[in-house]
């Protein structure tokens, strides 16, 4: 495709519905909410105590470094178009970077009305009510989505505002204020109660779009079994002793006041469901923290208030928490609850724990390379350097292609390098030096800058149009772009250590962007697009949209972690270097469960969905889609989940899966591609399977992606086990 195309089509993202959706789910962004003026009779929103930024990391992981962005990049420093809304975030949370990739974003973005996936519920923070909704599927051949419905709304009146006043990597508190009561939502992943708190006890009153066809006590007074004529039974459970009471045909109301109110669907499969859930109904998550170590054990810890013990806490767990934690207490008498991302499985208790198993991994292959093919590889590099252009004029002007051309030349050095071609690598590494200088000074065009509005690195087209650079100025994508910047910084670390540490700094700034290990950081949010909860990065930034977040390649996520790794270790950064290579790790694991189908998982996903396809596109917080931001063409939606080939890539690519999946899909897709690098990038998966027949169907390409080169395919080829 050419490369004005693919840059229209990306930044269609931006500007309207995002190509093969549905246009009522994934709308743009609406115009930003205002807030209220001072003279306004728009009831003010008080700070309270309880506004707080909550601990985000147990590790003690020092930062990559601390200096201010501004002593850096100097002038370079502009404020964002795109202002955070101190009418939806906290004045404390402004104290120190915002993040803008993680799951709760949609609740300060806009109008702060969209969506946000907990798992298993979906909930809507709108003013003077909390939404919520139990995921139901729609199935098509090329999507599974989640369906809004409003199973139920919680009325605070008297609450006509609401802002985000803590967070933390498992969890987010929205607080609702008016003049004479408040009200707290924590929102933590993977409750199995929505819980809404009220400071100043009042009456419950709650409805729902469908009728209720019965109120059941249960347990006591305050807690009640309601059946709705959607088919779905729910627990409503509330810490006073008052008589839930049906009001019209689709309302709950309250004998008297309450001071908090948990709500939970009950699997009405399940006999035990019920009394597992009253077991846990007074042990209520308020948020998190999260622990990784050196030998890339994983922690989530929650926090727990209510009168019940923390050890009767009940979560779920996603399908990559199912295949690997350690020590849990299984409660499957619950059942288990759909959601887009496979059902999910309770769990007792307030720590999770499990240990990923770490694959060797660094510069090199998996394998030495033979005397034949390092010859060969010689006259490659040779041929692959030579056309590296001295002018970078001609190069791309964005981060994002610019990032993938300076990544394939340090690729085409460190392959000279290992097969002994001393010139070849000499030059491709002259060339990669000429070309960063302009970025790292601000010379090009497109130059770098410090937004001091949402504590990031952006391009300065982008602070200003958001659908520059593929929406770069809104945080979108930033581990794709600069994940090419810091493994090309990382070879070059590798190969000439001088010329970095001279430069190390900005180096480091665009690293810390995406990848900031440390909440000590007060320039950078920490781990900006990593999703904890999940398992993996979450890409779309500062977007609002109905299915909530999102991330197209995995194989991009898995190679912005490979680059900060291996800087890590290039710069002498060992503790680093074991966080980011855990990171790594997971993230590979977690794409290979939800977005490789039949890979480390065969039920994630509806049959309708998952048997005509081997990948998801671009998986959403509520949507599995069979799609690209760029077109519809199947090896783009294969293709963009397996480049760029690097060592990294075996993490990702497994013999078993890849031999299933050649015969029904692949093959064809290679076969039926409409260009020659977009055929290239899906043969080369097929070398995990057999090398020889995979350098037969690549031996003739004369067009390679723009990241890829005929000595980088060889070598992938020639150093797999």
């Amino acid at each position: 495709m050419p490369l004005s195309d693919r840059i229209r089509k990306l930044a269609e993202k931006f500007s309207g519905a995002p190509a093969g959706l549905d246009e009522h789910r994934s709308r743009p962004a609406l115009p930003p909410r205002r807030s209220p003026a001072p003279n306004s009779s728009q009831p003010q929103r008080a700070s309270t105590e309880r506004e707080e930024v909550q601990p985000l990391n147990n590790t003690p992981v020092s930062p990559w470094s601390t200096p201010d962005p501004r002593a850096i990049l100097g002038s370079r420093v502009g404020t964002n178009s795109y202002r955070i809304s101190h009418d939806l975030i906290g004045p404390r949370l402004t104290c120190k970077p915002v993040p803008t990739n993680a799951w709760w974003q949609n609740l300060v973005l806009e109008q702060g009305d969209q969506p946000v996936v907990m798992t298993p519920y979906m909930v809507k923070c709108l003013d003077s009510a909390v939404v919520v909704c139990a995921q139901t599927p729609l199935v098509q051949e090329t999507y599974v989505a989640a369906i809004w419905h409003d199973d139920w709304r919680v009325h605070i009146d008297g609450c006509p505002r609401h802002s985000l006043t803590a967070f933390d990597p498992l969890s987010a508190t929205v607080e609702y204020t008016g003049e004479t009561m408040a009200a707290r939502v924590p929102l933590v992943r993977g409750a199995a109660f929505v819980t809404v708190m009220f400071d100043t006890p009042a009456q419950l009153s709650l409805s729902t779009v469908h009728a209720v066809i019965g109120v059941d006590k249960c347990s006591g007074e305050g807690t009640a079994v309601v059946r709705l004529n959607s088919g779905t039974t729910w627990l409503v459970s509330c810490d006073s002793p008052v008589e839930l009471q049906q009001s019209g045909v689709s309302g709950l109301v309250s004998s008297g006041p309450v001071g908090a109110v948990r709500l939970a669907l009950v699997n009405d499969e399940c006999p035990q469901a019920l009394a597992a859930l009253l077991l846990a109904k007074d042990s209520i998550p308020v948020g998190g923290t999260i622990d990784v170590t050196d030998e890339a054990s994983f922690t989530l810890r929650w926090i727990t208030r209510g009168s019940g013990p923390s050890d009767h806490l009940l979560m779920f767990a996603l399908p990559h928490h199912q295949q690997s934690l350690t020590d849990a207490c299984w409660v499957d008498d619950v059942g288990r609850y759909w959601t887009s991302m496979g059902h999910v499985r309770a769990v007792r208790g307030s720590q999770w724990q499990w240990i990923e198993t770490i694959e060797p991994l660094g510069f090199s292959g998996q394998s030495e390379l033979s005397e034949e093919d390092k010859a060969v590889l010689r006259e490659l590099v040779q041929a692959d350097a030579s056309t590296l252009p001295e002018d970078c004029g001609v190069l791309p002007p964005d981060p994002y292609f610019f990032g993938k051309a300076v990544a394939r030349a340090m690729r085409i050095a460190l392959i000279a390098d290992e097969v002994g071609d001393t010139a070849s690598c000499n030059l491709a590494v002259e060339r990669a030096k000429s070309w960063l200088v302009p970025w790292l000074d601000g010379t090009n065009p497109d130059y770098l800058l410090y937004d001091d509005e949402w504590k990031g690195v952006v391009s300065s087209r982008g602070l200003t149009d958001p659908a520059a650079d593929f929406g770069q100025g809104r945080y979108n994508d930033h581990h794709f772009h600069y994940g090419y910047f810091i493994y090309a910084a990382a070879a070059l670390a590798k190969l000439c250590p001088e010329w970095i540490e001279e430069r190390r700094e900005a180096f480091d700034l665009l690293v810390r962007d995406y990848c900031d290990p440390s909440n000590a950081d007060e320039y950078f949010p920490f781990m900006r697009c990593f999703d904890f909860y999940e398992g993996h990065s979450v890409a779309s930034g500062l977007f609002a949209f109905g299915d909530s977040r999102n991330q197209e390649s995995t194989s991009e996520a898995i190679n912005a972690y490979y680059a900060a790794y291996l800087y890590a270790q290039a710069t002498g950064r060992p503790s680093i270097a074991r966080y980011t290579r855990a990171i790594l790790q997971l993230e590979a694991r977690s794409s290979r469960v939800y977005w490789h189908l039949g890979d480390l998982a065969s039920d994630v996903y509806p049959e309708t969905f998952a048997r005509g396809r081997a990948v998801v596109g671009i998986l959403w917080s509520s949507k599995a889609d069979f799609a690209t931001f760029f077109g519809a063409n199947p090896e783009f939606i294969y293709g963009i989940q397996f480049l760029p080939y690097t060592p990294a890539m075996a993490l990702l690519l497994k013999r078993q899966w890849v031999a299933d999946i050649w015969p029904k899909f692949l093959e064809q897709v290679a076969d039926g591609s409409a260009t020659e690098s977009w055929r290239e990038i899906i043969n080369l998966a097929y070398a995990v399977v057999d090398k020889q027949v995979t350098k037969d169907r690549v031996s003739k390409v004369t067009e390679h992606d723009d990241g890829n080169s005929a000595s980088n395919s060889y070598y992938w080829i020639a150093t797999l086990k």
